[in-house]
């Protein structure tokens, strides 16, 4: 059962929100939210952690320090558009159909839909964001920040972020955009507005600020995607820049050295838009009538060998293995905490699991809201103020991309692609080091059966999909190239811990010998996709044979028209249609 705020719980919380109407005077009991989100944030980069010495984000950790630190904190997908679309509905995407930051689940590529696609398990019914739950509730909504739900200035005003919930808005990844109030927190009419010059998350923090300051009178629910620090990286001539001092890194040439620095430099200039919106609250004497949850969308992108940079940030993973775009820990395991003053307890850490669903279904519970029974989070306030020891989680947390697929219960976190299955226990191994497969045979067992149930409820398109776009993406298991210096931040083993090269390989004991991955070589991009395995075919057939005849239709094999490429996918079936019946039968899928 998901679980719902209680009475017992609000008198702990001493809050009892009441329902007002949006524009109507504060009721004293009903507490403000904020979630902010950071971009491509890596596990390394909340100074809390303790991983590096360079990281500086003092107004977070503050937070994290008088809150709750959460340091098993997942985000719903290794990719920014499903992540968001999920902490936006409080659900794990791939169950409405949207699955990466390509994808189409009915509403345009990219596009967060209105309604639960054809197929779907509430096909047809509207699907509703946090902030317009919230509004239901009587709170004023704010966004400031990147939006990525689909576009910034819908003409239709169907899918931007004034359509979907938000009253106050400043909608920019970079620093020109679209508001409705100004930063002397006045409305004024939607308008294209730019500020040449600025540092792109402080604007942002700025914008928070001005929502605070303009409904600081009213319950407000606030949302603050922060942009960073996500590519492009921050100006060389920005003051922040200036004041963040090149470090030495032993295993980073001079150009990663200086990419570092423009990373810590932006992660720096986050830390301060945090910091502003707090001295905000307190200036307005919010802070102990405000709930702050903040997380990372996914990991830190890129992959080092010996000299590379590519799609890097300048921020850092480690200890965890692998980037953004994996379903290893470096892409799935985000910073996060939660801060309320008054209310929660001071210094919580946390080491279950925690998924940004959570703080979804945090929100809603705090403000009064039921959560509704489709949600995958729960309400994590009687963990967050101590009164249960444990956070109670009735169902497991699923992932489904283009590399792979993945499920965690409880200590246990089981991985796959096509080609192979692992088991590790994060609990005790958050770096992934060591493959417990052979040694917990009915253990990969259950965990697989419960993964293959919730895959095979998804759409067709929301699957992972081993002979597509993630078939030239192997994972991450054979450890750091050849020649890669030692990072003191990655230390194994964990008993006797000495500076190692990131990642290391996971070794699989228990076998009849002791496996130990062979070094990945990365294929030619024109190499041709692997072919489905038969798990996979017959996986396929499954969840396409809709009424179970025995054979796929056209309409079957398509799915959702209005989510799919029609013509492309028509093509794919008359081709494997080789008797032009009509009908797919399972020995004609290649």
């Amino acid at each position: 059962m998901h679980q719902q705020i209680t009475v017992a719980c609000l008198v702990a919380m001493t809050v009892a929100p009441a329902l007002t109407a949006a524009g109507s005077e504060r009721s004293t009991d009903q507490p403000n939210v904020i979630i902010i989100y950071s971009d491509d944030h890596g596990y390394t980069d909340l100074g809390i952690h303790g991983i590096d010495q360079h990281v500086d984000t003092p107004h977070m950790d503050a937070l994290a320090r008088g809150g709750a630190l959460m340091k098993a904190g997942y985000s719903s997908a290794p990719q920014c558009r499903p992540s968001r679309c999920g902490l936006l509905t409080g659900r794990i995407q791939n169950e409405f159909g949207f699955t990466d930051n390509k994808c189409d689940a009915g509403a345009g590529e990219g596009t967060l839909p209105r309604v639960y696609p054809p197929g779907t398990d509430m096909a047809g019914r509207r699907l509703l964001t946090i902030a317009e739950r919230m509004k239901k509730l009587g709170y004023v909504t704010g966004f400031s920040g990147k939006w990525h739900c689909g576009p910034n200035m819908d003409s239709k005003e169907k899918f931007d972020p004034r359509s979907r919930g938000f009253d106050d808005y400043w909608v920019a990844p970079m620093t020109t955009g679209v508001a409705n109030f100004d930063l002397n927190g006045k409305s004024i009419p939607h308008q294209r507005k730019s500020w040449p010059g600025e540092n792109r998350v402080i604007l942002q923090g700025k914008y928070a600020e001005a929502f605070v300051r303009k409904n600081k009178d009213r319950p407000f629910f606030l949302y603050l995607p922060i942009y960073g620090p996500h590519v492009p990286m921050i100006r060389k001539n920005d003051p922040y820049v200036k004041n963040t001092p090149l470090v030495d890194y032993p295993q980073y040439n001079d150009a990663q050295d200086e990419h570092r620095r423009l990373g810590l430099a932006l992660i720096k200039a986050m830390d301060d838009a945090v910091g502003g919106l707090v001295a905000t609250l307190q200036r307005y004497d919010l802070e102990q009538n405000t709930l702050i949850l903040f997380a990372g969308d996914n990991g830190a992108p890129g992959r080092f060998d010996s000299a590379a940079i590519g799609a890097w940030n300048g921020s850092n993973n480690v200890p965890m293995r692998g980037p953004k775009g994996t379903l290893h820990e470096g892409g799935i395991r985000v910073p996060m905490f939660a801060s309320w003053k008054g209310h929660l307890k001071s210094g919580t850490v946390i080491d279950e699991m925690v998924t940004t669903l959570d703080l979804t279904a945090t929100a809603l519970a705090v403000a009064g809201g039921e959560i509704p029974p489709e949600f995958d989070g729960v309400n994590l306030m009687p963990r967050l103020t101590g009164t249960e020891r444990q956070i109670n989680r009735s169902k497991a947390m699923y992932w489904d991309f283009y590399t792979g697929q993945a499920i965690r219960e409880g200590a246990w976190k089981l991985w796959r692609n096509d080609d192979v299955t692992v088991l590790f226990n994060i609990a005790d191994d958050p770096a992934e080091l060591t493959n417990l497969a052979w040694k917990q045979p009915e253990r990969v067992r259950q965990l697989t059966a419960k993964l293959d149930a919730w895959t095979d409820s998804l759409l067709p398109g929301a699957r992972y999909d081993p002979a597509g776009r993630g078939a030239d993406m192997p994972p991450h298991f054979a450890g750091a190239p050849a020649g890669i210096k030692p990072d003191p931040r990655y230390l194994i083993p964990y008993e006797t811990p000495k500076a190692a090269p990131y990642p290391a390989a996971v070794r699989s004991p228990g076998a009849a010998k002791p496996e130990v991955w062979e070094l990945e070589q990365p294929k030619p991009r024109n190499v041709a996709p692997r072919k489905p395995n038969q798990r996979s075919k017959d996986q396929f057939f499954r969840t396409r044979d809709r009424n179970n005849d025995g054979a796929i239709t056209l309409e079957e094999f398509i799915g959702n028209p209005e989510g799919r490429n029609v013509a492309a996918l028509t093509t794919r079936f008359k081709k494997l249609d080789v008797n032009s019946d009509g009908k797919l039968q399972r020995n004609e899928l290649k």
